[in-house]
């Protein structure tokens, strides 16, 4: 196993590196401190199960996330063009408001 350093980008071995970290601090021999390279988190891992991404590895991570938004996107343009109507207040308070 490469050796972990501060600036390195890992993923946690155990959660199947589902996050790609860069890493912030080592503590100490086996404690380090991780921040998410594409989502906000902040986690600390033993350093025995963190393994080294490559760059390949991040570029196809990065290009994921890319068409995620630009669905999400999509999606809002979407909803923003049919509109909704989330609620319709019957109040006959309001009904007769603007009749005076």
């Amino acid at each position: 196993m490469d050796k972990i350093k501060n600036g390195d980008i890992v993923g946690r071995i155990s959660y199947n590196k589902d996050i790609i970290f860069i890493v912030k601090d080592i503590r100490d021999k086996s404690n380090v401190l991780l921040e998410g390279v594409f989502e906000r988190i902040i986690a600390d891992s033993d350093i025995s199960d963190l393994e080294l991404v490559t760059r390949e590895e991040v570029s196809l991570r990065e290009t994921i996330k890319d068409i995620e938004f630009k669905k999400q996107e999509n999606r809002l343009e979407q909803d923003k063009i049919t509109g909704k109507i989330l609620h319709l207040d019957g109040d006959s308070c309001l009904d007769n408001k603007n009749s005076h």
